[in-house]
């Protein structure tokens, strides 16, 4: 396209997998097609990875791992190496937008925002990379115990499409600040700006091997990365359904996963809350990224006292939303990832409707202007959903929010605990004792309580329940990547136990 940034051009068409520091042509010969989800073009491609090209970069990784070069660096030149990839990606902040949001159909505000997001989080890590310590202690028999903090080894990783590298760092960052060799398997639908991360890893003084990419589908690709023998640890973001086989390959291994899976997360407003702040909390919440969000605010909760002028400030915040070409500086709302996902949230609408939901606004896109190519659906209010609808209990990746009534405060906690998920939620209200109580009661690995969406580094991000175990973020997804060693140092002669 002829308002290519520069620098975006280095990356638009990989010549392979990026493995043990070089672009490496996939096994196969094949490649995947890259579309633009806002127009339909097919503008890159990507290489077609397979399990004989997850194994080349496991055993890279295995090399460069064993050589000490990253792995036995001092954890202060680890941390000075991330921080130049972090000034790497700064550098290049408006052609890695450019690429996320083509790639991605999301705006180009949003993806601005999650490449700076991304540096931050790097940035995180570089720090953290030095303040990984153990634990000494006395122990019976004037022996001195020593814990030691070890990187785990090998780490695969399979990262999500819609929030690409920004994602892709809370993988690989706390990974690498440990000092462990990544495998990271992004989706393929998005891959672009991970391939280009790891060519900026390199130039920043990541050696060779340490933090490689394959690309490629999740059966093929993926699937072997999650069953490799010499995978230490494995990190998944994604749907339940693939996190459950995901899950089942490590086990037969008896090797460790983080998994961070769907979510259906409830957002509820009490009748004390501040309802302009909240109407404009529920639509941020439902509608960022074209709701493509795992901690999406997909069911709001709203008093009865409230509900009538709740419904009614969010469906006409949701019909202001512009949703315009992605690349359009005023666009607050792309395009779907692609048209089975599109279709995918439509039927879920039309079979709720069906069911006895009202559409309030939203539903299928009218095939004129922008939107007659690519893939686009209008933010979407439905009402009178139930808990028992599969609207309520499903989740549907998208511009999709429910709307549910209730009448006390215990009715609203049963309700918002009421499906198999537990990754996020949210809370309006002026009320202390209720913000304390929605905070302890709530099943749920991250509590909003008059605010939604933002997901600091500095705070861990996972869920409970069907939505996985583990943590990305903080500190304690450094845990992830490390294992605990014990020493145990004797400071007297030994006696002989078999001595009479």
């Amino acid at each position: 396209m002829s308002n290519t940034p520069p620098g975006a051009d280095r990356f638009l068409h990989p010549a392979g997998h990026f493995i043990d520091g070089r672009l490496v042509p996939p096994d196969s010969g094949l490649s995947l097609p890259v579309e633009d989800p806002s127009t339909g073009e097919l503008f890159s491609t990507i290489p077609a990875g397979n399990a004989a090209d997850v194994d080349l970069a496991v055993r890279a990784a295995r090399k460069s791992f064993a050589s000490g070069s990253w792995s036995r660096a001092e954890p202060s030149h680890r941390g000075r190496v991330l921080w130049a990839l972090a000034g790497k990606i700064r550098e290049q902040l408006e052609a890695l937008a450019w690429l996320e949001t083509r790639d991605s159909g999301k705006p180009i505000i949003e993806a601005r925002a999650d490449i700076a997001g991304t540096a931050d989080i790097i940035e995180y890590y570089a720090g953290l990379a030095s303040k990984i310590a153990g634990q000494t202690m006395p122990l019976p028999g004037r022996t001195l115990g020593m814990v030691l903090r070890e990187p785990a080894g090998v780490v695969g990783q399979i990262t999500p499409w819609n929030f690409p590298l920004y994602v892709g760092a809370w993988k690989f960052a706390p990974a690498l600040a440990a000092g462990c060799s990544v495998v990271l398997k992004p989706s393929e639908l998005t891959s672009l700006t991970l391939l280009a991360a790891a060519q900026l890893a390199l130039e920043a003084g990541v050696p060779g091997g340490v933090f490689n990419i394959v690309t490629g589908t999740g059966v093929d690709a993926g699937a072997p990365l999650s069953a490799h023998p010499d995978v230490d640890v494995l990190a998944f973001t994604g749907g339940t359904v693939t996190g459950q086989k995901v899950l089942e390959a490590r086990a037969k291994l008896i090797r460790p996963a983080q998994l961070e899976l769907g979510g259906k997360s409830p957002n509820i407003v009490f009748d004390d809350a501040d309802l302009p702040r909240a109407i404009a909390g529920g639509a941020f919440g439902i509608f960022y990224n074209q709701g493509e969000n795992c901690n999406a605010g997909s069911r709001l909760l709203v008093h009865d006292k409230v509900y009538d002028q709740y419904v009614a400030g969010l469906v006409l915040a949701a019909n202001k939303i512009r949703v315009l070409p992605p690349l359009d500086e005023r666009s607050q709302m792309g395009a779907l990832i692609s048209a089975a996902h599109r279709d995918k949230v439509a039927d879920r609408v039309r079979a709720g409707v069906a069911a006895g939901a009202t559409l309030r606004c939203g539903g299928e896109v009218a095939p004129n202007d922008h939107f007659a190519r690519g893939h686009w659906y209008l933010p979407t209010v439905l009402t009178e959903v139930g808990k028992d609808d599969v609207l309520f209990q499903e989740e549907i990746f998208g511009p999709v929010v429910t709307v549910t009534r209730f009448h006390d405060d215990d009715e609203a906690i049963a309700l918002a605990n009421a499906t198999q998920f537990g990754l996020a939620a949210g809370a309006w209200t002026r009320s202390v004792d209720r913000a304390l109580r929605c905070a302890n009661e709530l099943q749920s690995g991250y509590v909003w309580i008059n605010q939604y969406n933002p997901t600091p580094v500095e705070a861990p991000f996972g869920g409970v329940k069907s939505s996985g175990f583990g943590r990305d973020c903080g500190p304690q997804a450094v845990e992830t990547y490390l294992t605990w060693k014990s020493v145990l140092w004797s400071l007297a002669p030994f006696e002989d136990y078999y001595q009479s």
